[in-house]
């Protein structure tokens, strides 16, 4: 394999490589120039396999390293103070808002690295908002949400127009038409000038990631199963709490306060509402700021997120700075319960479009988003088991050769040689906003018309994968182990949800449909195992999870050294001797999660119960054999799981909650 070079000239290159570091990346340089110009992207040996791999994350990872402050020599507090006074002109209005969650924009910008760019200032390289974005967010919540309030349609257009100015424009007369309003006056600029965001204070850039974890469905068209492996996209975001300062001038001596005043909601709207920059759909670049706004009329729905067992949570480092429940992890857990909903009643290609409607794919944005808000500091915690296992005094297992049953279940979070990894604690909170707009189901040919979706409905959907997540799954790394498990949303209602998932496909499809079970590649609600519910009468979460991993690992060991085992999830090392028969499906290769899901509720009383699911795996091997294997499953844990909390869990002294 070759070397990697910077795709400039020769005699540029050997002028960069006495500042150019090991993997070729130019060092203590601006970031931007790293991002777009000096970052490696051809091999010299025309090698270009696992070229991504080889170039994206060290390039991130150099330009995040130049973030950490401003440049040396560059005070950047005396240039903000000289930009507020080059901003501070006469009757403009100042919006002050600060990120609420991640931030990211320009993600398509022209670089050697593929959508993964942010925009950085071209001079001093921190990241900012230019006024051409943020004026085109102010007009958008203007006409989404803003305008279909309005009583008087034709002066409520007039009053946009004026504001952010007109120019011919085939898109813009066909938004008047669709508005119901005259076509827009003739070209003439608006009375409003949007100044670029500058932060206030320098904006530390970090690794972000997507980790698709079904990347053959989204690009091949092959079912969504347990089996792939993630397939990490690493980006650079700004994260939350950083200050920002937007400045709205008039344009002429004659614009009015009125229409200024307009502006500056609008702009606070759209920072507000429907987020500024990308995947605002998944929770990145909403802001709170300092005004009052108009929210949409297709929700919100808001919910609160608490934990009831220690979540495994992290980014792209895995660090204590980015162990905190991500936007976009949440929402691809809500894409995963919402198509438990959905599988066994359409093939793949009716659920990708009917997914696509609601959440969005590579051609169209979702419809639903989601905003999530911190309500208690995430406070990181090194997972330190063995002094967890002592201070809480799990029971130390009887058989020979048996793991406890912490250490079973939460294997490779801290064991050598891999880094130890942190954790949140239960009670920790997060504020959940979902709203929808409106949207259509795609006919499977250009001759079927489109379908037309009302936002109550697919509020709806959204909602009940939020519902199903919290009762019976988690978050981070464990969850379906009963880490990161959620406490429940008030009237968990099975049936209810099924409902919904039944009016949803007879609104796309234009009729009810059946299931039937050879569609159901996916895990389906309607061959759900369960649940089992045993109640702990006790409020320690680690014993808890101690004792319902140990019920588990007793029934495993039925299958010592068996092929059969394998139902129960892979990869599995049997050991030396295996015996029986064991053949996967054509997609299972060496990886399939486990078809169980454990999860740990919180009762009205505040004490800690285990929930246990099972969905049948087409692919180990077969639907019926696996239904048979997680059938056992749950009839040992119905039989003795009750028996473990009643000896080892009952009544245990919340003092033995305390972690390291």
């Amino acid at each position: 394999m070759g070397k990697l070079i910077i795709p400039v000239p020769a005699a540029v290159r050997k002028a960069l490589a006495a500042c150019a570091n090991e993997n070729g990346v130019a060092a203590g340089v601006h970031p931007g120039l790293v991002l777009d110009k000096f970052a490696p992207s051809l091999d010299e040996s025309g090698d270009w396999r696992g070229l991504s791999e080889r170039v994206q994350k060290p390039v991130i990872d150099q330009v995040v390293a130049l973030s950490v402050d401003s440049p040396p020599g560059l005070q950047f507090d005396e240039l903000v103070r000289r930009w507020e006074r080059l901003t501070d002109l006469p009757n403009a209005i100042v919006v002050t808002g600060v990120t609420d969650g991640p931030l990211t924009l320009h993600l398509a910008r022209a670089s050697a690295l593929e959508n993964a760019g942010i925009c950085l200032h071209p001079i001093y390289g921190f990241t900012y908002l230019p006024g051409s974005g943020l004026k085109g967010l102010a007009h958008a919540y203007a006409c989404e949400v803003w305008f279909p309030g309005q009583s008087n349609k034709p002066v409520a257009w007039q009053t946009i127009c004026r504001v952010f100015g007109v120019a011919p424009s085939g898109w813009l007369s066909d938004l008047a038409k669709r508005l119901g309003v005259p076509p827009p006056p003739d070209s003439v600029a608006g009375s409003a000038v949007f100044h670029d965001g500058w932060p206030r204070k320098w904006p530390k850039l970090t690794v972000d990631i997507l980790n698709s974890h079904h990347i053959k469905y989204y690009a091949n068209g092959e079912a969504p199963g347990d089996w792939e492996d993630p397939v990490p996209v690493y980006f650079l975001s700004v994260q939350s709490g950083v200050p920002f300062r937007f400045v709205l001038s008039p344009r002429r001596d004659d614009v009015g306060s009125d229409d200024l005043k307009l502006a500056a909601d609008w702009l606070s709207g759209g920072l507000t509402v429907l987020g500024c920059g990308a995947k605002t759909a998944t929770g990145y670049g909403y802001f709170t700021t300092d005004r009052n706004v108009l929210t949409t009329s297709t929700g919100p729905a808001e919910f609160a997120l608490e934990l009831a067992t220690p979540a495994f949570l992290a980014g792209a480092m895995q660090e204590a700075e980015d162990c905190n429940l991500r936007p976009a992890t949440l929402r691809g857990l809500l894409r995963w319960w919402w198509r438990t909903m959905h599988a066994g009643f359409v093939d793949v290609a009716t659920l990708r479009r009917m997914e696509a409607a609601i959440w969005g794919d590579t051609k169209r944005g979702g419809t639903v988003r989601i905003r999530l808000s911190p309500v208690t500091t995430a406070e990181p915690i090194p997972y330190a088991r063995t002094d967890i296992i002592s201070r809480n005094h799990l029971p130390r297992p009887q058989a020979s050769k048996t793991s406890q049953g912490l250490t079973y279940h939460s294997y490779g979070m801290d064991d050598h040689p891999r880094p130890r990894r942190f954790f949140v604690k239960p009670g920790t909170k997060w504020s959940l906003v979902i709203t929808a707009q409106a949207g259509v189901f795609s006919g499977s040919t250009d001759k079927k018309l489109p379908v037309e979706l009302p936002a109550q409905l697919l509020l709806e959907q959204a909602t009940a994968a939020l519902e199903l997540l919290c009762h019976f799954g988690g978050c981070g790394a464990k969850s379906r182990k009963g880490f990161g498990s959620f406490v429940d949303q008030s009237d968990f209602d099975l049936g209810r949800i099924k409902l919904s998932a039944t009016e949803f496909r007879t609104h796309c499809l234009s009729g009810s449909v059946e299931f039937q079970a050879s569609l159901a590649q996916s895990a389906s609600l309607e061959q759900l195992l369960g649940p089992v519910e045993v109640p702990s009468n006790g409020t320690n979460y680690w014993l808890v999870l101690d004792q319902l991993a140990a019920a588990a690992q007793e029934f495993a060991k039925t299958y010592r050294h068996r092929r059969e085992k394998k139902a129960l999830g892979l990869p599995r090392d049997l050991r030396n001797g295996e015996t029986g028969e064991f053949h996967p499906g054509r997609h299972v290769k060496n990886r399939h999660a486990s078809p169980v899901l454990y999860h740990v509720a919180r009762d009205a009383g505040g004490k800690l119960l285990a929930r246990v699911i099972g969905f049948p795996a087409t692919e180990l091997p077969n639907l019926a054999d696996s239904s048979a294997i997680l059938g056992q499953l749950l009839n040992h844990l119905t039989n003795t799981l009750g028996g473990r909390f009643e000896v080892n869990v009952a009544n245990k002294p919340a003092a033995a909650l305390s972690a390291p």
